[in-house]
């Protein structure tokens, strides 16, 4: 730690009491930095750049969670709280404040009270079985969140802490490296296999409990039944024991016949281990713990957690996850009857896994950079919306190199060089690196994600050419010779400096951190900067004797007291693996249309502090639009979660509350949702819209002659007209089987027209939605007034018929985004559905509130059709005859509304086939 970090944590350290009674103020912040006493200790520090720092670092701010529980939940922590020692809680904030004074350690604490009171009581007499979920968001800190539970649950009596820590690995290692830190107090993997007591962490602080571990962050510390019975202490004893597991077949196995020697027959003749109070946390709970299988054929690893929990009969099952898609489809019917074996052992399987009792969302502090700050959002119920921060490059060079599909044809014919793309992000993480050494940052982590193919041979063959270049930019850094300087100069100039004033105008909270530079600055840094990084291949395979690159140690930051600097090459072991510390730029070109993989693959979510502006993400077009779709799923979904919280509802309330994709993305794997291959959907009070084309010509011509064909069976419109003429086309009594005709010839990637068709036709057959209004939006105006590549030009007429009449009106006009096969609408904002189309149909006396349109629309029960035929000339590689057709669906609000089911399985498309997962030859267990 740094002299400044130092100085920042003895600040807050004496602002805490303060804190503690109200707000800090500025003169509080400049009270404490003026301390002599201060100065005299770090007189290197600047007193201006550290005020900033203390005045950021207070701005941050954490919205409270929200929960649904159920009934029979009863709180209990309140009535306990002032007779529980909190002996290993209070060590744990000690020891987090110590580390980093500007942790929310108090809003960690208010949220951690709120988990455990929803666990049962673990002085509870009797059995009791209790089933939670607690939501996230990728890399926002659910490791610290479980960890002060752990500590908090110790405290109130739970004997036996079980942390089941992903598929792989590097995670489960990882996971126990914080535990150990964070809750034991000692390095487990020196105790139990060097029978040394080297203290970290939390052990620097005096507790009386001894918590002793089953498992080590030794790479093979796994659990295993021999070392377990030499450590010799048993469970529910006078020390807390704790397991940190991988989420593995014979790892449970294997633990389940070890914890059988504790368990004796019940009166129905089942295996019990009685009064040993367990709290098991799963990380990454929708991650291989959900049933692909049925109701009796289940998976093994959701059985045999299953088992695991039965076989106490006091237990607290919570999982933890930022994606909890698959866990809302755990179906609520189980077999009470079903059993299993366990080598030789039989064993009942127990309840599903579904959180029956209780679901907590935890928003993350304003510092976090998520899915909506990289991506963009807006969310029209709730009024939320983000425009995204410019970090984002097109990587669409892929080929030949990296083909778009690696299957049984080409999977052995490897690269032999990358795209440019590829190498610009290599230089984008070189300019990185030296600006951040700049910034002061020169002993902290740097790491680089390159995630382009699964199979280990590509992921080997990739290392070896991405360390190739990287030491030819070495050579020419430190030689000075070559072109690669003057590349670097452009890419600072051209991109990094507009990036960071793009940033610094449109970030949602301040970081003094964040500077503009000049170049000779920069370039000072160059040599220092690019000689410490390495390239890392990540994967399973631990034999180099058939590989190309070599350097396939593992990734462990906490070796590097002075920052390590990496190219970590990967595959899955990186989409669901280590966390990469520092991480600021990604390559990555998987496809994935799974809701939860698309979001757990995003490691470049988290807390960028000095540094966000040189983040940058290089990925596809299809991509950055399906994580733009999930992005608004998830933000509704959280929503739609915080409005049932409110209403006190319960999770089985929420179950089938997930947004689907209108096109080909599906919200998880099909196998994880058998029991609910027909999923549940309503667009009550909904407005659904285009905001992103396609524009092949095929797809072009049919959207317009699908108009056309409405068009020409719709007679005498309402001529809605300004004073230049007419600008919108209105039929106010429309049959449904007009608008399904039309949605059903409209072709789009991202329009799911089998399903609105679907939910139309069910509406109809209960009285509803059978007759609509239809407005054709047109542009009276003699100028385009709309920012882009049509600003100013005269609008472009067009001839619109129907049965009995025509008119040529003008053609309105959108600001569109032009990618390599798509157009799309800046933001989604207002695509088509802007104020004036969603009020086009309805009468008001004087201009209404929104509140009075969504009222005025639900009284009179009329949904809405929109279509907006847009000027083509944004794209050169449009026909500037053939208008765009967009279009917006605005459904009323129906009471009681009746959700319409319908079948979840995704478009059949091409897709990437997975040949080989990159480590499943070490998956040992």
């Amino acid at each position: 730690m740094d002299q400044f970090e130092s100085a920042t944590n003895v600040c807050h350290i004496f602002l805490s009491p303060i804190k503690a009674g109200r707000s800090i103020t500025l003169d509080d912040i400049i009270n404490v930095v003026q301390n002599p006493l201060l100065k005299q200790q770090y007189p290197l520090v600047d007193e201006e750049e550290l005020i900033a720092q203390l005045e950021t670092d207070y701005e941050v701010y954490q919205s409270n969670p929200t929960d649904l529980t159920n009934k029979d939940v009863k709180p209990w922590l309140n009535d306990h709280t002032a007779g529980l020692p909190w002996e290993l809680w209070k060590r744990y904030r000690s020891y987090i404040k110590m580390k980093d004074g500007s942790f929310p350690i108090d809003n960690l604490d208010d949220i951690t009270d709120r988990i455990l009171d929803k666990c049962v009581n673990p002085k509870t007499t009797g059995g009791w079985d209790r089933r939670g979920m607690v939501v996230g968001n990728v890399q926002s800190g659910k490791t610290a969140n479980y960890t002060g539970l752990i500590n908090k649950a110790t405290d109130a009596g739970y004997k036996l802490i079980i942390v089941i820590a992903g598929v792989h690995n590097s995670l489960r290692s990882q996971t126990q490296v914080r535990i150990d830190e964070g809750y034991i107090g000692r390095n487990s993997a020196d105790f139990i296999i060097r029978r040394r007591v080297n203290k970290i962490g939390v052990g620097e602080f005096k507790a009386d409990t001894e918590i002793y571990s089953y498992t080590s962050s030794d790479e093979k510390g796994d659990f295993n039944r021999g070392i377990a019975n030499k450590i010799n202490v048993p469970i529910g004893g006078k020390s807390p024991t704790v397991l940190v597991i991988k989420k593995n077949v014979s790892v449970l196995e294997n633990l389940i016949l070890w914890l059988n020697q504790y368990a004796v027959e019940d009166s129905a003749g089942n295996r019990k281990i009685f009064d040993v109070p367990v709290l098991v946390i799963d990380d990454e709970a929708d991650n291989a713990s959900v049933n692909s299988g049925t109701e009796i054929d289940v998976r093994a690893i959701n059985r045999l957690i299953r088992t695991l929990l039965s076989l106490f009969n006091q237990n607290t099952f919570i999982g933890y996850t930022a994606t909890p898609y698959a866990n809302l489809f755990i179906p609520s019917s189980w077999s009470e009857d079903l059993e299993t074996m366990v080598k030789d052992v039989r064993l009942k399987v127990g309840e599903d896994l579904f959180p029956r009792d209780f679901i907590v969302n935890i928003p993350p502090p304003s510092n976090y950079i998520g899915a909506a700050q990289v991506f963009g959002f807006e969310n029209r119920k709730t009024g939320e919306q983000f425009e995204g921060l410019d970090i984002i490059r097109p990587a669409e060079d892929q080929e030949p190199w990296f083909p778009r599909t690696i299957n049984r044809n080409n999977r052995d014919q490897l690269p032999d060089d990358v795209p440019a793309t590829l190498k610009e992000a290599i230089k984008a993480f070189i300019l990185t690196c030296a600006i951040r050494r700049l910034r002061g940052h020169g002993k902290k982590h740097n790491s680089m994600l390159v995630h382009v193919a699964l199979r280990v041979a590509w992921i080997d063959r990739v290392a070896w050419l991405v360390n190739e270049i990287l030491r030819d930019f070495k050579r020419q850094i430190k030689s000075g010779q070559g072109n690669l300087m003057q590349e670097l100069k452009e890419l600072f100039e051209n991109d990094f400096l507009p990036t960071t004033t793009e940033v610094l105008e449109n970030l949602a909270y301040s970081d003094p951190k964040l500077k503009l530079h000049n170049w000779e600055d920069v370039s000072r840094h160059l040599i220092e900067a690019v000689s410490k990084i390495e390239v890392r291949a990540v994967h399973g395979t631990k034999n180099t004797r058939n590989l190309e690159y070599h350097n396939i140690e593992e990734i462990n930051y906490g070796r590097y007291e002075n920052g390590l600097s990496v190219i970590a090459v990967g595959g899955n072991k990186l989409a669901r693996g280590i966390t990469l510390e520092g991480l600021s730029v990604s390559y990555y070109l998987r496809t994935t249309r799974m809701y939860d993989s698309l979001m757990q693959m995003g490691r470049w979510f988290g807390y960028r502090p000095g540094y966000i502006d040189l983040c940058r993400l290089y990925t596809t077009e299809q991509l950055v639009n399906w994580y733009r779709h999930v992005t608004m799923a998830t933000e509704e979904m959280r929503a739609d979660f915080d409005e049932m919280a409110a209403k006190n509802l319960r999770p089985q309330d929420y179950q089938l509350k997930v947004r689907t994709h209108p096109g080909m993305l599906s919200i998880t794997s099909v196998t994880k949702m058998r029991e609910h291959e027909r999923i549940e959907v309503g667009f009550s009070g909904k407005l659904i819209q285009t905001y992103i084309f396609d524009k092949s010509r095929p797809i072009v011509e049919g959207n317009n002659s699908a108009f056309n064909n409405l068009l020409n069976y719709l007679s005498n419109p309402e001529l809605l007209e300004s004073n230049r003429g007419v600008n919108a086309l209105l039929w106010k009594s429309a049959g449904s089987d007009l608008v399904i005709d039309f949605i059903s010839k409209y072709k789009s990637a991202y329009v799911r027209n089998d399903v609105l068709r679907a939910y139309i036709e069910q509406q109809n057959s209960e009285s509803r939605l059978k007759e609509w209004s239809v407005a054709v939006i047109l542009n009276s105006g003699k100028t385009i007034t709309t920012k882009g590549a049509l600003s100013g030009k005269p609008v472009k007429k067009h001839d619109f018929s129907w049965k009995d009449g025509n008119i040529s009106a003008g053609l309105p006009a959108r600001n569109l985004e032009e990618g390599l096969k798509e157009l799309r609408v800046k933001g989604s904002k207002n695509a088509i559905l802007d104020r004036r189309a969603r009020m086009i149909d309805l009468d008001f006396d004087s201009e209404p509130t929104e509140e009075l349109i969504k009222q005025k629309r639900n009284t009179e029960g009329r949904p809405l059709l929109v279509i907006m035929p847009l000027d083509p000339r944004v794209s050169s590689k449009l026909d500037e005859n053939i208008p765009l057709i967009g279009f917006g669906l605005i459904f009323p609000d129906f009471e009681g509304e009746e959700v319409y089911s319908y079948a979840a399985r995704p478009a059949q498309v091409d897709f990437e086939e997975v040949l080989q997962e990159d480590d499943d030859e070490q998956d040992e267990g």
